[in-house]
């Protein structure tokens, strides 16, 4: 299995905009064959950063997923906010170590 990690710095303050935002995308992108196994932010270290953890199905599931989604009002209308509150956002897609449970 695979997944997509994303690193998410938010601009101060605006963390509960971006959760509220995040139900929606998690909603859309979940209907459109993700699942997101979880979501953490920093306590300790660089503030105001967003963790999330997605399973997907392979490489191509990224961008038929993003292209499904923005055929949708709500992803759209989600997306748009975020681009007012996300100052950086890198996706990496990753796969399980040897180690990992």
């Amino acid at each position: 299995m695979l997944y997509l990690y994303a690193n998410v710095k938010i601009e101060y303050g605006r963390l509960p905009a971006f959760n509220e935002a995040m139900v929606t995308v998690k909603r859309v992108m979940e209907a459109n064959g993700w699942r997101l196994v979880g979501g953490w932010m920093t306590l300790v270290g660089d503030l105001h950063e967003v963790h999330d953890v997605w399973e997907v199905e392979d490489a191509n599931a990224v961008p038929t997923a993003f292209a499904a989604a923005y055929q949708d009002p709500d992803f759209v209308q989600a997306a748009e906010a975020l681009s007012k509150i996300i100052d950086r956002e890198v996706l990496s897609l990753v796969t399980k170590t040897p180690y990992s449970p």
